[in-house]
């Protein structure tokens, strides 16, 4: 019988098998799709052998992609809202399968693994601070792959990639048809559910994130920042 140290994944797996852990490797082999909130580890993930989809949302920044790549099944993994910081460990496979990978609002800064995975049809690294070699370079590269890849604009991506390369974990992204832009905190660092308290700007006080103390768009959130989780605003 198979045991999982992290809640999160492992109240997942409870969800999906609908019983308390511990669960046998059948049971384990059984799961093809899995959605985990709130994850620190997806350590032990790769006993779900047959696993062909993914979602991680809002998890922390010390979950490593490494403990998905044995999953050679896997053909969709999305992590959003969540502190992943490299993709490196998704080029030490040899994909069999195509992959989707949709990564919005991370922490992302280098997209170059991404050209090393050969059957990589879909790409979403929208709200991620890539570097300037990134957003202008490998973006570009990867579509004449054939990868179809979504990145934010140009005024987003600066700014998410401004405040980042300062040290503060808020991300700039616009929502599909929206006017406004949004502000986020990806990750568990500034609040523990990042998928929520998604805060709306005018384009002004977007480019005014550019100049000055980049704290200063903590004061966007209507609550106090830099306490850690527990004060997470949990409006829409």
């Amino acid at each position: 019988m198979e045991e999982l140290e992290d809640p999160a994944l492992r109240k997942a797996l409870e969800r999906d098998l609908r019983h308390p852990q511990p669960f046998s490797s059948d049971e384990l082999g059984s799961v093809k799709a899995l959605h985990v909130w709130h994850a620190r580890t997806l350590f032990g993930l790769d006993r779900c052998s047959n696993l062909q989809l993914l979602i991680a949302v809002g998890c922390d920044a010390s979950i490593d992609l490494a403990d998905v790549i044995g999953l050679e099944r896997l053909s969709c993994l999305i992590v959003r809202d969540s502190g992943v910081n490299n993709l490196n460990a998704l080029d030490h496979r040899s994909w069999t399968t195509r992959l989707s990978l949709y990564t919005p609002r991370n922490c992302i800064t280098d997209a170059a693994p991404l050209t090393r995975i050969p059957r990589l049809q879909d790409a979403d690294l929208t709200g991620n601070p890539l570097s300037e070699t990134s957003y202008r370079n490998v973006v570009p590269a990867l579509r004449e792959q054939g990868t179809r890849v979504l990145v934010s604009g140009e005024l987003e991506w600066k700014v998410t990639h401004h405040l980042h390369e300062h040290g503060i974990p808020v991300s700039c992204y616009k929502k599909k048809g929206a006017s406004a832009f949004t502000l986020c905190r990806p990750g568990l660092e500034l609040t523990d559910s990042p998928e929520y308290g998604h805060i709306d700007l005018q384009e002004r006080e977007v480019r005014s994130l550019l100049n000055g103390n980049p704290e200063n768009s903590l004061r966007f959130f209507p609550e106090e920042i830099g306490s850690g989780p527990g004060n997470a605003y949990r409006g829409l």
